[in-house]
């Protein structure tokens, strides 16, 4: 039996598993890294690169320490400039949930869509703690057990905004020669708990109509929202018995949302 294998390559930054001593390492931050990543992992015929992102320094015990910077410059930013440099690579941006809103963000990975010709995905993410929540002066403001609330709600309202637009929503207009859009597109309107906002959203229906969804997170509400929601989800077991319990959590919970097994990739890690 032949099974396809799924390749993601990421760009981990300075951490405890790489160091950047050496001269001929180049940078971590500068923009030429970031190609010379991208290019290789397209020859290599990975399907995506991932970036994971920060919104603020490393704290513990009071003190800060930073040794990951990769995730300080923007994502949309760095990816959309991969766009231009890169044909086939996938390109995975970790966007938080917490600590954004939904218009804005799915403005910019349908825009990503758009200038990468269908190549945007996105890592849905969660914020609870204090120290991120003071840049957005929301320190707090979120309990643990809400942070899924809220990101459900955001990828639902995200997606209605990719939806609100059809692919044969703009046509040519022969009298004047112009391309107009219907009266109805990108109508929209969403009132939950959570959200209430209504408008028109400003970018025509991309590529893949919506960015490829993943998850990352091993709590329980972390798998439930990917068994739910999210076309693959992120595994760091490191063992077979703790990958196996965790593929069979996972594939299990995707029958009481309608999906089959097949509808999510569990994607582990692997560090050499």
């Amino acid at each position: 039996m032949t099974k396809q294998v799924h390749l993601a390559a990421h760009f981990p930054g300075v951490n405890n598993t790489t160091v950047w001593s050496d001269p001929a390492s180049g940078s971590h931050i500068e923009f030429d890294s970031f190609v010379h990543f991208a290019q290789t992992a397209e020859r290599g015929l990975f399907d995506f690169l991932f970036l994971a992102e920060g919104l603020r320094l490393r704290e513990q015990n009071g003190r800060i320490y930073d040794l990951d910077v990769v995730g300080r410059p923007d994502t949309f930013t760095v990816l959309a400039a991969l766009a231009a440099v890169t044909e086939h690579l996938g390109l995975a941006g970790t966007i938080n949930s917490t600590f954004n809103e939904p218009f804005e963000v799915a403005r910019q990975f349908a825009t990503l869509d758009h200038l990468s010709d269908g190549r945007a995905a996105w890592n849905v993410v969660t914020s609870w703690d204090e120290f991120t929540g003071q840049n957005f002066r929301r320190g707090g403001y979120l309990p643990q057990d809400q942070r899924y609330v809220r990101a459900k709600a955001f990828l639902e309202v995200a997606t209605a905004l990719w939806d609100s637009w059809e692919r044969d929503d703009i046509v040519g207009d022969q009298a004047s020669g112009q391309f107009v859009a219907r009266p109805d597109a990108g109508a929209f309107a969403h009132r939950d708990t959570q959200f209430d906002i209504a408008g028109r959203f400003p970018v025509p229906r991309s590529p893949q109509g919506r960015p490829v969804i993943f998850q990352a997170g091993d709590s329980d509400e972390g798998r439930e929202f990917a068994a739910q929601r999210a076309d693959a989800i992120f595994s760091r077991h490191s063992t077979l018995d703790a990958g196996t319990r965790f593929y069979a959590d996972v594939k299990r919970r995707l029958g009481r949302y309608g999906r089959a097994p097949s509808d999510l990739l569990i994607l582990p890690a692997a560090t050499f």
